[in-house]
């Protein structure tokens, strides 16, 4: 039966998914497995792959995750991808970000009430989201000039592209936007 995707059949979950599952909650701080894991959970193998690179991108390194949290709801809106924006809007929801900047985050991929730092990184990430050729040293130099070293603007980076590539997976898949989800944003 089909209620994780609008064109996969839901996985039958083996203990070894299972696992992975606990895992994500655990990582991404979910009071539930998202679907987009859960539509992956039909190619074990693919979700081998999938998971860790979120695992090591999103939720670990030197940028924090709330940082990586607003680019990732730019790109997703940037790039059409309603169940990821919705994701992790609500993520960002529950780590502090305020509403008026997801609302600039959506509308205009950008935010421009957050720090000038933070800001200058999430337009960075855009930029790249955008045409991965665009980046210059004159991004590397004004990105050092506030603050971020060489290994944090290769996070940036990999958030970037990242973004991109999980937008691409959960828009071909036609993901359900979780419920609980959809009960966190409509908290407002």
């Amino acid at each position: 039966m089909k209620t994780i995707s609008k064109i996969v059949d839901d996985a039958s979950v083996t203990p070894e998914i299972e696992e992975t599952f606990i895992k994500i909650k655990k990582a991404l701080k979910a009071p539930f497995t998202p679907n987009f894991f859960r539509v992956w959970g039909v190619s074990p193998e693919s979700l081998k792959g999938i998971w860790p690179v979120m695992d090591h991108i999103l939720t670990s390194g030197r940028v924090s995750r709330r940082l990586k949290e607003m680019i990732f709801v730019a790109i997703s809106s940037l790039k059409g991808c309603h169940y990821c924006e919705a994701a992790h809007h609500a993520f960002c929801l529950s780590i502090g970000v305020t509403h008026e900047q997801i609302d600039s985050l959506i509308n205009s991929y950008t935010a421009d009430t957050v720090d000038p730092k933070d800001k200058a990184a999430i337009d960075f990430a855009v930029k790249l989201a955008k045409d991965s050729h665009s980046s210059s040293e004159q991004d590397f130099q004004n990105l050092r000039e506030l603050g971020f070293d060489d290994e944090e603007i290769m996070e940036i980076i990999a958030m970037s592209g990242m973004g991109v590539f999980y937008n691409h997976l959960a828009n071909a898949t036609k993901i359900n936007i979780d419920e609980g989800f959809t009960k966190m944003l409509s908290r407002k």
